[in-house]
C-alpha cells in the first residue's frame, strides 16, 4: 500500500484553508473522514486533543448526538447530524468550490491516483462500500470519490452505472489488480471487511483463495504491508500504479497464479458539482491517468 498524503487547515503560501469561522468543522470533517482522533489529528498535523477539543466544542455548540452501534466505522456522521450542520457542511461546499477545490475521497488501492491533482483536497483513505461513500457525499463531507464496481453489493451489466437520488457516477475507465506477496505461491489473501468490498472478496473467493480479514481499525499502508507479510498473504494492488520500484522495495512480487480482478471505475459526484470547473478538470486528470495505466497493462499482458 503505497504512503497517504496529508490535509492540513494550516494556511500557506498559494494553500486553501478553511474560513476561520468553518475552521472547527474541518476538524469534525476530518475526523468523521479518517475515523480516529489520532488519524485525523495526523491527517490535519495537529495534536490530538486539538482535534477533541473541536469534537467537544461542535458538540455542544450544535447539540450532536453520537451515533452508537457501528463499531466497523461504516456509520456515516458518527459523531452526530442534524439539519442546521448540514446546511453548514453544504455551505462549507460551495466555499471549496469557488476556490476551484473539490475535497475526494478515495481507498488505499486508488487514493494514488489523487496525488498530485491539482485542486484536491486529500483525506484519509479507507475502504467503504459504495452506500457510504453516496452517504458521505450526500451528507456534504466529501464533494466526491474515486468507486469502484468491486465495493457495490451486485453486479452491474457492461455500461450501467452505480444510481443515487441527486449523485452521477461518471465512468473513468477499467483497471486491473494483481496478488502481491512476499511468498508468491500463497493462496491467501487479505482483504478488506466484506461490508466495504464485497465483489472483490467474490471474485477472489471465486478463484480458489482463502481469505482473511484486515480489522476495520487499522486501515494505513503499514499496517496491511505488516499484516500481510507477518502471515504470508497476498494483497491485491494495481501494480502499474504503484511501480516496480514500490513492489521492490517492499519486498513484494506478483503471484504465479493471477486471478482476473478487473474493476470498472466512476467519479461519484452531487448532480450539482458535475459540471463545475474543478469537477471537470478532476475528471480529465483521472480519465487521462486511468487510460495510460490501462493501456501499460495491455502492453504486460500481450
Amino acid at each position: 500500500m503505497p504512503p497517504v498524503a496529508h490535509s492540513s487547515p494550516r494556511r500557506a503560501v498559494n494553500a486553501y484553508a478553511p474560513p476561520t469561522p468553518l475552521e472547527h468543522l474541518h476538524i469534525l470533517d476530518f475526523l468523521e473522514l479518517a475515523g480516529s482522533q489520532t488519524r485525523a489529528g495526523i491527517a490535519l498535523a495537529m495534536h490530538q486533543s486539538t482535534v477533541c477539543r473541536s469534537l467537544q466544542l461542535m458538540q455542544q455548540e450544535f447539540r450532536l448526538e453520537p451515533r452508537r452501534g457501528s463499531p466497523d466505522g461504516s456509520a456515516v456522521c458518527r459523531h452526530g447530524h442534524n439539519a442546521c450542520l448540514q446546511h453548514l457542511r453544504l455551505a462549507y461546499r460551495e466555499h471549496r468550490l469557488m476556490e476551484g477545490l473539490l475535497r475526494i475521497g478515495a481507498d488505499l488501492l486508488h487514493h494514488s491516483l489523487l496525488s498530485g491533482l491539482v485542486g484536491v483536497q486529500l483525506v484519509p483513505p479507507r475502504f467503504r462500500s459504495g452506500e457510504h461513500w453516496a452517504g458521505l457525499l450526500r451528507h456534504g463531507l466529501l464533494d466526491g470519490a474515486i468507486l469502484s464496481s468491486f465495493c457495490l453489493e451486485t453486479l452491474l451489466h457492461t455500461g450501467q452505472a452505480p444510481q443515487w437520488d441527486g449523485l452521477a457516477a461518471l465512468p473513468l475507465g477499467q483497471l486491473g489488480l494483481q496478488l502481491v506477496a512476499t511468498t508468491p505461491t500463497t493462496r491467501q489473501v487479505l482483504l478488506p471487511r466484506r461490508g466495504a468490498m464485497p465483489l472483490l472478496r467474490e471474485a477472489v473467493e471465486s478463484y480458489g483463495f482463502g481469505v482473511e480479514q484486515q480489522p476495520a481499525a487499522c486501515q494505513e499502508p503499514a499496517a496491511w504491508l505488516k499484516r500481510a507479510r507477518d502471515r504470508q498473504l497476498a494483497v491485491p494492488v494495481c501494480t502499474d500504479l504503484l511501480g516496480s520500484a514500490w513492489l521492490k522495495a517492499n519486498g513484494l512480487a506478483p503471484l504465479a497464479e493471477q486471478p482476473s480482478l478487473i474493476e470498472q471505475l466512476w467519479l461519484l459526484l452531487p448532480q450539482g458539482v458535475v459540471n463545475t470547473k474543478a469537477a471537470r478538470q478532476c475528471l480529465r486528470l483521472l480519465r487521462v491517468q486511468i487510460a495510460s495505466l490501462k493501456t501499460m497493462q495491455d502492453l504486460h499482458e500481450n
